[in-house]
């Protein structure tokens, strides 16, 4: 996940003792995590990736999705394995001569993202940017409120009856403070 739950409930001001919404509040979390990276197109967990990629021969870059890169294990093509490249940052890999003409004609395996809050050691500090984790903080938090809203009530009056409907929301919909800070780090390959 993007944020601990430890971080997550003091930032709701729950004490870190009270376990009753533990699993409640975990589920917000792992929600909010994953339709950040849905709407990025891309994980951030380091890890081991194998894409498949096309290569444009009139084009000397192809783009990895799970960057940070930290190393390129192997990239093979039709025609054997490719070691004349350079990583330029961001996920970019640059050949000068451009790379094999074909769809999905290239397999890279490579160690890619960033150590996690919670997951990192003392040889492996965390790396994951301050805000994704404050977005995942903030869409949890509104994941929560929204379930003491009834579904749908904008505002509602009760002298002279009146209710305003909003428009229906779905899971996807994001507060617009939290696009913008996970918008820097949307994938630029589709």
């Amino acid at each position: 996940m993007l944020c601990t739950l430890e971080r997550f409930k003091r930032h709701m001001s729950i004490p870190e003792d009270d376990k009753s919404m533990d699993d409640e509040l975990r589920l917000y979390l792992m929600v909010a995590t994953q339709s950040i990276e849905k709407h990025c197109k891309r994980t951030f967990r380091k890890q081991t990736y194998t894409e498949q990629l096309n290569g444009y021969d009139d084009s000397p870059y192809v783009n990895l999705r799970n960057y940070p890169i930290h190393k390129v294990i192997s990239i093979m093509s039709r025609h054997g394995e490719i070691t004349d490249y350079e990583s330029v940052g961001d996920g970019r890999l640059f050949r000068s001569n451009g790379w094999p003409n074909g769809k999905h004609n290239l397999t890279v395996t490579y160690v890619g993202g960033y150590v996690l809050p919670g997951e990192e050691t003392d040889t492996a500090p965390r790396t994951l940017p301050e805000t994704l984790e404050f977005a995942c903080i903030l869409y949890a938090q509104s994941l929560h409120d929204r379930q003491f809203i009834p579904s749908g009530v904008q505002t509602e009056r009760l002298g002279e009856m009146s209710v305003t409907y909003a428009h229906q929301q779905s899971e996807k919909d994001m507060p617009p403070t939290v696009i913008s800070l996970i918008n820097p780090y949307v994938g630029r390959w589709y």
